[in-house]
């Protein structure tokens, strides 16, 4: 155990390792959200966007805006527009990116199993009854 001379009346009397986990393994990468709709897509929006309180305050504001009668390009309104059309940008990106996932799936599967990538492909040529 080694003295650290500025401690030296304390030292004499606690252990020389006072270092102790409190939640071992726990960190925030471990904190996970319930998302109500996609949740690559809530990820995204709340990483790339805006965050849920920021989203709740812009919203508020924009609501106060129309409620005090403030005109419609507002700049309240304005933030309210500018973070809806970066949400839709994601989702649009969110669709292509997985539509070009389903084709990749499909072109391995194809290549491995042509059977079974036939007949899921047979499966979803039906038109649909929903």
């Amino acid at each position: 155990m080694s003295t650290q001379p500025f401690m030296w009346p304390f030292n004499l009397f606690a252990p020389g390792n006072l270092n102790q986990p409190i939640l071992p393994g726990w960190s925030f990468g471990n904190v996970s959200l319930n998302y109500a709709g996609n949740a690559e897509i809530e990820k995204d929006v709340v990483e790339k966007v805006a965050s849920f309180g920021k989203q709740l305050g812009i919203i508020t504001d924009a609501v106060l805006a129309l409620a005090d009668g403030k005109p419609i390009q507002d700049k309240a309104i304005a933030r309210l527009r500018d973070i809806a059309t970066k949400i839709e940008q994601l989702k649009n990106q969110n669709k292509a990116s997985l539509a070009d996932q389903a084709r990749g799936a499909m072109q391995r599967l194809e290549k491995a199993e042509p059977a079974t990538a036939a007949r899921i492909a047979a499966e979803f040529a039906k038109p649909s009854s929903r």
